[in-house]
């Protein structure tokens, strides 16, 4: 004898449900792969398949938008909700010149946001015409400012001549009379002060050493010389070199290597980018 089992009505109902959701769930998270063309970015297929870059980033591991994946197997969400959605971030392509650091003080966001957002670390090298991720709302603010310029003058004792230099002019760069300077260095009122003369251009203070890291700064030291500004510092066996910072570039040199300057650099620690800072930016008392 055969026994019927009789199933509730309710509960294959149920089942029914959990089963088309189940379903319904595995094509919405569903992926496909394809294999990445000749000349293909993420940032070309992200348009072509109308996918959140961010997502494409993430789901591929991959920190630049702009590189060519010719032959890379690449991850493609299903979503179908994709395009409705519109992007919480902004897309920037990179310049010469161009920094983490620069980029979130020019666009006024946070450095660690664009670090995350792009899959990058703080010493990530950035490529030219390489698109990165910025936080929306992000809004482009000009780098050098003239408050930033006169900041950075204050802490400047001294004023080193490239060429044949106008004394009114050099009255201006540092928002001084030509009184001061005529006074502190017993000049007699010329106009055009001679090439290669350090001229003093307020009273020194006695020397006052910042550390930085592993260096120590003379902030009681700064020259400026055509456009940068100059400073003693020594390491910490009490080298002495040279160190020079340029505000609009936000780079660095120095001498430590060599008694010639080296090559200008960008910052890549946390206190190049702090001296940097508290140079350029600040109104620095000690």
């Amino acid at each position: 004898m055969i026994t019927k089992i009789k199933i509730p009505c309710g509960l294959f109902y149920i089942n029914s449900i959990i089963f088309i959701l189940s379903i319904f769930s595995l094509e919405v998270n569903a992926e496909k792969k394809i294999t990445a063309k000749s000349g293909d970015t993420l940032f070309k297929i992200s348009e072509q398949y109308g996918i959140p870059l961010k997502e494409l980033m993430y789901k591929n591991n991959f920190n630049d938008a702009t590189k060519i994946i010719e032959g890379n197997v690449i991850l493609i969400p299903l979503n179908s909700n994709h395009k409705k959605v519109k992007s919480d971030y902004l897309t920037y392509k990179v310049i010469k010149g161009d920094t983490l650091y620069k980029i979130a003080r020019d666009y006024n966001i946070d450095l660690r946001d664009i670090i995350s957002l792009n899959n990058l670390s703080s010493s990530s090298h950035l490529n030219i015409n390489q698109i990165i991720l910025l936080p929306k709302g992000a809004i482009y603010e000009k780098s050098i400012k003239r408050e930033n310029i006169k900041l950075a003058h204050k802490k400047v004792f001294y004023h080193q001549t490239s060429k044949a230099e106008d004394l009114a002019t050099i009255a201006e760069i540092h928002q001084i009379s030509k009184e001061e300077i005529n006074t502190l260095n017993k000049l007699n009122d010329p106009i055009k002060i001679k090439p290669n003369i350090k001229l003093i251009l307020r009273e020194n203070k006695a020397s006052k050493w910042i550390k930085y890291g592993p260096l120590k700064v003379n902030w009681s030291d700064w020259t400026y010389f055509d456009g940068n500004y100059i400073a003693e510092a020594k390491t910490k066996k009490n080298t002495l070199f040279n160190l020079a910072l340029n505000c609009k570039k936000r780079a660095l040199n120095n001498t430590l290597l060599h008694s010639d300057w080296a090559s200008w650099y960008f910052p890549k620690t946390d206190f190049e980018f702090k001296l940097i800072n508290d140079f350029c930016d600040k109104d620095f008392k000690f």
